[in-house]
């Protein structure tokens, strides 16, 4: 059985710093590179599956630069058995990167592709259904773990609100797989230098063989709301309205603010719930 992974390198914002508008305000050094944790969650489904058949082979596949070396050296510590790195350097959308899996994933060859359901910086959950439509095989989301049966496998996904689902389909398949209880395992340390001196394969695709539908050139946070503010009341005077347009808005806070002891405090809150009518037992009825 040939399982690929499909295993996104992100960078993971923790603060805004920066000064430049044209960069969101995000210096150097208020991002670091992992790799995404559902993608890790899919490998340790796959580890899963290959501890049952030792025969399985785990190959790992990235997209664009290796800006995260360290974590995919550590996937590969953890068991997989080959990475490959597709070159791509211009930003891509999930439709063009689905592409570029798919033509890498009918180079490599694989009977089941997993991906994570979704990733941590955009977290669109796209690639998986659109690589398994370029692909032209069944796509099942949100998969928990799954098993060898008969000719088929045997997924079991969520369905919401601690609802399991088992589907059995048919391989090759596509995979996106959720947070399941299990952590991923920790390498051993033999296993990690082990892993610095392996050699990583890297496969090059010219845009020209891509069926480009649309190509996007930017990937930015969402614009913070503006903030709505009333006008002056019109008979202040001017030194009044002047002082309220600098000052902002003056919104008067509703309820009142609970301070003291632990006893003043509850008595304060049960005071409230009675004058508002939720200790009223008719009412609770």
């Amino acid at each position: 059985m040939k399982i690929i992974v499909c295993v996104k390198q992100i960078y993971h914002t923790y603060a805004r710093t920066g000064t430049d508008p044209d960069k969101m305000f995000i210096a150097p050094e208020d991002t670091v590179a992992r790799i995404n944790p559902y993608d890790e969650a899919a490998l340790e489904t796959a580890l899963c599956f290959k501890d049952l058949d030792p025969e399985t082979e785990i190959t790992l596949l990235t997209l664009g630069p290796l800006i995260a070396e360290s974590g995919l050296r550590r996937c590969l510590a953890m068991g997989a058995d080959n990475l490959v790195q597709i070159d791509a350097e211009r930003q891509l959308d999930s439709k063009n990167k689905s592409e570029y899996m798919a033509k890498a994933v009918e180079e490599i060859g694989a009977d089941i592709v997993l991906c994570g359901k979704e990733s941590l910086d955009t977290q669109n959950g796209q690639v998986g259904a659109f690589l398994a439509r370029i692909l032209n095989v069944p796509f099942v989301s949100v998969v928990l773990e799954f098993r060898l049966k008969s000719n088929n496998i045997e997924v079991i996904r969520s369905a919401g609100r601690g609802v399991r689902e088992r589907i059995e389909c048919p391989v090759p398949v596509v995979l996106s797989v959720d947070m399941g209880q299990k952590e991923p395992r920790l390498p051993t340390y033999m296993s990690k230098k082990k892993a610095e001196f392996f050699q990583i394969q890297t496969l090059s695709y010219y845009d020209s063989e891509m069926n480009k539908q649309k190509v996007s050139h930017d990937v930015f946070p969402p614009r913070p709301r503006p903030k709505k503010a009333a006008a002056p009341d019109s008979s202040l005077d001017p030194y009044n309205r002047i002082d309220f347009l600098l000052t902002g808005t003056r919104v008067e806070k509703k309820g009142a603010v609970l301070r003291g002891d632990a006893e003043v405090l509850a008595d304060g809150i049960v005071s409230f719930l009675d004058e508002h009518g939720f200790l009223n037992a008719e009412k609770a009825e």
